[in-house]
């Protein structure tokens, strides 16, 4: 009987102190937590403070982008750490904070950190002007995506071949996954000294347009290629399932763009018919956070589709439908919000790249040959995206022009509006195409002289693809689709290393010379946007995708007059059935 309370006893005691021990291990495991987090949002703050100094002197500015800045705050950062997990004694280190901050965990920036910067991406897109210019954008972000990305795959796989790779050796598919997420680009540098400059919007929005949707497009091309790493090496392997993944990539873009523009539809119907406006502004934020924020997102994920992509139509479809039915407090709460958030998490992407690279360098970790020839590389893939492009779309224009041309061409022509006025009053109401009495030869040639005039404003000159081609910076999204790289074949950190330092070259080289790049190729600066958008002509070309919105738009219920009112709040914009100039 003793001995089985004995037992009892002893057993009590050894649960106890196990207890104890998880204890007192999770007490060590919370302090390195909020350790972690005091140190990676002082240092978040330091880099908000220190950017605040750069538009203070846009000298500096100029040649130090915002996106270096966080690098090198990480870099110094980094050291720091290294060196104090190196020098200090056992007891005060923390594995928790040290690898914490120079790990970069790709799970957290999927599901927390890039919605919001692809969300913000596209909710903040002007519409006259993306939609403007939406087929060199779309050509340029899909089509030429896809070859920057081959053409990269090949002439690394050509430079393995050869044996100028040093001792690394990537099969095939991991070289078309590299090429495929190494093609997304992010030109957030370039973009911020556009808008300093304040640039010809036809380049601002060509290259903002482009890496919205290249992003989108490259993520789902880099998942839909990872699945074949070490199960379909070789250039035959892979070259036999080209039809399967080609099948899924259309299958996972188009559905995700579907389920994108849905659920912003889906919630401007529910704010009209849930009208919050006239109870409390919070719940109202509280809810179009929600179901626009992340709830998009998760459900694509859960569906198998590409949550990026849903994210950012979501954000487009909001902006243009949803906001309508929202208050205008709300609106402009929720749009601080997105802003602020979409900085703080690009930030944070940078500054975890700048404490990466301390640790690789701690590490001794380099590629020289291979990371050389992927600079080339990436810098060929880039040219034969925009140069070919371009010339095939700008041909395409004047072979419009001269069919144009043969035949009888009409003479209802709207003349541009020539002020604001007249600008918000085409938006509103429908006019008539042409006056009473103007139908002679002079308004043919009027016509005439207008379409040459359409195809000026729609050509992309020669110095704005070659600052397309410089604009190729990359960062936030390939560096983190380097750290969900595929390591069947163990060679995930070896790629990590060459994203991190085409992200480096790219943002320190080519980032930090975009003001000289604008001088030297003489593109228009100190533009105004809005009287830019008033000499929109009249009868340029309609883009497929503006003329299904206004299919989708008059299947809604329509007034008794020749436009549909399809909102609550929809008191300035209305869609006209015909080219009206609110639907350019």
């Amino acid at each position: 009987m003793s001995s089985t309370v004995n037992g009892r006893r002893i057993s009590s005691q050894q649960s106890d102190s196990s207890q104890q021990s998880d204890v007192s291990e999770w007490s060590s495991i919370e302090r390195g937590i909020y350790t972690y987090s005091i140190v990676f949002v002082s240092l978040l703050s330091i880099i908000v403070v220190l950017n605040r100094l750069l538009h203070a002197h846009p000298r500096i500015g100029s040649v130090l982008p915002e996106a270096g800045l966080a690098v090198l705050v990480g870099v110094l950062a980094g050291s720091l750490i290294n060196f104090a997990k190196a020098t200090l004694p056992e007891e005060y280190q923390s594995d928790v904070v040290a690898d914490g901050l120079t790990t970069f965990p790709s799970h957290v920036f999927f599901a927390f950190l890039l919605p919001p910067i692809i969300f913000n991406s596209g909710y903040h897109l002007k519409r006259a002007l993306f939609f403007r210019h939406i087929t060199p954008i779309s050509l340029y972000a899909c089509i030429g995506t896809a070859i920057s990305a081959v053409t990269v795959a090949f002439l690394l796989q050509a430079v393995v071949v050869l044996g100028w790779s040093g001792d690394f050796n990537p099969s095939f598919a991991e070289l078309l996954t590299f090429g495929a997420l190494i093609s997304a680009t992010d030109p957030v540098s370039t973009l911020a000294v556009f808008q300093q400059k304040q640039v010809d919007p036809k380049l601002f929005y060509l290259v903002f347009g482009e890496s919205v949707i290249n992003d989108a497009v490259g993520i789902v091309f880099f998942e839909a290629i990872s699945k074949l790493v070490g199960e379909h090496d070789t250039i035959g392997q892979v070259m036999a399932v080209s039809e399967a993944v080609i099948g899924e990539f259309i299958i996972i873009f188009f559905g995700s763009l579907a389920l994108g523009i849905l659920s912003g539809a889906a919630s401007a119907i529910m704010f009209k018919v849930v009208d919050m406006t006239t109870d409390s502004e919070t719940l109202e934020l509280s809810l179009y956070l929600l179901v626009v924020g992340y709830f998009p997102y998760f459900m694509a994920e859960l569906l198998g589709m590409s949550g990026i992509v849903t994210i950012l139509f979501t954000g487009i479809a909001a902006k243009r439908y949803t906001v309508l039915n929202l208050s205008q407090k709300t609106a402009s709460d929720a749009e601080s919000i997105f802003k602020v958030a979409a900085y703080l998490a690009e930030t944070s992407i940078f500054l975890y790249l700048g404490l990466a690279v301390a640790g690789i360098y701690m590490e001794g970790k380099f590629l020289y040959q291979f990371i050389s020839w992927t600079v080339v590389a990436c810098l060929v893939g880039r040219a034969l995206n925009v140069y070919p492009i371009t010339l095939a779309y700008n041909l395409s224009l004047k072979l419009m022009e001269s069919k144009h041309d043969s035949r009888k061409i009409s003479p209802a022509v709207i003349p541009a509006p020539t002020n604001e006025f007249e600008l918000s009053m085409r938006s509103k109401q429908q006019f008539s195409v042409c006056e009473a009495g103007n139908t002679n030869n002079d308004v043919n040639e009027h016509a005439k002289q207008s379409f040459t005039e359409n195809e000026c404003v729609f050509n992309v000159p020669t110095n704005t693809a070659h600052m397309l081609w410089f604009a190729g910076l990359r960062g936030a999204v390939a560096y983190a689709c380097a750290n969900n790289f595929p390591d069947a074949n163990g060679n995930r950190e070896s790629f990590i290393l060459i994203t991190m330092s085409i992200v480096l070259v790219t943002v320190f080289l080519l980032g930090s010379r975009t003001e000289y790049a604008l001088d030297a190729l003489e593109i228009e600066m100190r533009v105004d946007e809005k009287k830019y958008l008033l000499q929109y002509p009249q009868n340029g070309p309609r883009s497929c995708a503006h003329k299904f919105e206004s299919y989708v738009k008059n299947m809604i219920k329509k007034t008794e007059g020749s436009c549909a009112t399809i909102f609550r709040n929809d008191t300035s914009e209305t869609l006209c059935t015909d080219n009206d100039y609110a639907c350019a």
